[in-house]
């Protein structure tokens, strides 16, 4: 009996100990390997800091005149009287301008000021051309942040009267503008194909002198900066191209801009429609590239002259004008000259192109005109000087010009010479000169 028990026992153990080996097997089987990363522990994030912002500046720069030394010593807002009289036709503006944030611009009347660095502020020149009378300067701070400064100063330009003339007339008709002028003469010229003139640098050199003559002493009174003199060897095609095109952009749209211009005018002898202001240094073969195509004196005056008023003096059409080319001579070249000079004046609001001659004429020039003139240029300064106040007033305006200069040259060359103004609109009481009589 008790081996019977100790046979089961054994029995069971042993049935036990399979099964438990079974287990282990099926568990041990191959699977799939997963493997698992230790994630790191989480740093908290610190909070993004903001800058600072600085309060945006708000507070204007400052302006401190120290030229001229009479109105940095009154200061410089504006008073009912003027802060400083002067005899002279510009004046230097000096002054410092400062701002906590740096200055980026300043104007003196609307035009940049030059700048130069100075121990933490700019300073500033300007120079002021006058009219006679009394002239606003206004001068204009800007910083970086578009806040602006304004000071103004009253300067009266006085007008010098001799003791043996008689007081001037009221000087309001030439309030409010300044005269630009571009003045251009050729006589002389570079090449051997074009035939001098006899008086075309001296109608221009004595254009210019009325220009620059006083107002009371019988002249225009307008500053020799205001004015570009281009004569013989200096009126290059290139400097005559910068005096119409750069020189004349000074001009804003209050002011009157005068182009005169005297030598001769001739087309392209390969395109005999399109016309020429010879220059000093023009080649007669290669026009285009030597020669002043009248259309650019159009372009000048629509896109970069951005006065209102325009007068074009053109005595361009002389006799004898070329001495070898056959596309040159004859009256064809003066119609062709004429004709564009009258199209220029469509460039703009007021412009008047007074020609010396109409189609098919030329321009004539004599010793007994003025002992040396073209007929145009002599009777143009006469009137200028005092002739052609019809209405004697004092005051020459261009109509009166006009009509005395077209009078007056057709009577002296008995008709063969008819002083042209283009068919546009411009405007015949703009004052030219005034009348200076000497006292009895």
């Amino acid at each position: 009996m008790n081996r019977l028990i100790l046979i089961w026992l054994s029995t069971l153990i042993l049935a036990s100990a399979c099964l438990l080996a079974q287990t282990s097997t099926d568990k041990s089987k191959p699977g799939r390997l997963i493997h698992v990363e230790k994630q790191p522990a989480k740093v908290p994030e610190k909070p993004v800091e903001k800058p600072v912002e600085k309060p945006r500046d708000v507070t204007p720069p400052t302006i401190q005149i120290l030229e001229p030394k009479e109105v940095a010593q009154r200061g410089i807002k504006i008073i009912p009287d003027v802060d400083l009289t002067v005899k002279t036709g510009s004046i230097k503006l000096r002054g410092i301008a400062r701002d906590s944030s740096g200055v980026a611009i300043v104007k003196v009347n609307e035009r940049e000021a030059q700048l130069k660095p100075v121990e933490g502020a700019y300073e500033f020149t300007a120079e002021v051309l006058l009219t006679f009378g009394v002239n606003t300067i206004e001068i204009v701070a800007l910083d970086i942040y578009q806040n602006s400064a304004r000071e103004a100063i009253k300067v009266q330009r006085e007008v010098t009267i001799a003791r043996e003339e008689v007081k001037l007339p009221e000087q309001t008709a030439f309030k409010g503008f300044q005269v630009w002028a571009a003045v251009i003469g050729i006589s002389d010229y570079l090449s051997p194909d074009i035939t001098d003139l006899r008086y075309a640098d001296r109608d221009a050199e004595a254009f210019y002198d009325f220009l620059i003559t006083p107002l009371d002493k019988g002249g225009r009174g307008v500053p020799k900066g205001n004015i570009r003199k281009l004569l013989n060897k200096d009126a290059t095609k290139l400097n005559i191209q910068e005096a119409i095109f750069d020189f004349m952009k000074n001009a804003i749209e209050e002011d009157v801009a005068i182009i005169y211009f005297a030598g001769h005018g001739a087309p392209d002898p390969y395109r005999p429609t399109v016309p020429y202001l010879l220059a000093y240094d023009s080649d007669l073969s290669r026009p285009a590239a030597t020669a002043v195509k009248m259309q650019e004196v159009q372009d000048a005056i629509r896109d970069y002259i951005k006065a209102k008023k325009i007068v074009v003096f053109a005595d361009a059409c002389h006799s004898a004008g070329v001495s070898t080319s056959a596309a040159f001579r004859g009256a064809g070249s003066s119609e062709l000259i004429n004709q564009f000079l009258e199209e220029i004046a469509k460039a703009g609001t007021s412009v008047l192109t007074f020609s010396a001659s109409e189609s098919k004429e030329f321009s004539q020039e004599a010793p007994h005109w003025g002992g040396g003139h073209g007929v145009f240029t002599y009777y143009l300064l006469e009137g200028l000087k005092g002739d052609a106040d019809r209405d004697e007033d004092e005051i020459i305006r261009l109509g009166e010009l006009v009509d005395y200069v077209g009078e007056k040259v057709r009577r002296d060359t008995k008709s063969l010479q008819h002083p042209t103004p283009s068919p546009t609109p411009w405007d015949r009481n703009l004052p030219m000169s005034i009348v200076v009589k000497a006292e009895k």
